[in-house]
């Protein structure tokens, strides 16, 4: 079982939220450039796009 970090970005909590939904919604290309836009770090976005089981889950 892997161990989560609390997140202490809310900021950045819910625009990698909302870059997972527009991703879902309108393709994983929109999902990355909505979030590239919004400054989330690659990894990051990387991470939540291509391990959707490892996700938190939203707030």
């Amino acid at each position: 079982m892997a161990m989560t970090i609390p997140r202490t970005n809310h900021e950045m909590a819910a625009i990698v939220d909302q870059g997972i939904a527009i991703a879902e919604q309108t393709g994983y290309g929109q999902g990355y450039v909505f979030m590239r836009d919004h400054n989330v770090p690659l990894a990051v976005v990387l991470r939540v796009l291509s391990e959707p089981e490892h996700r938190r889950k939203a707030k």
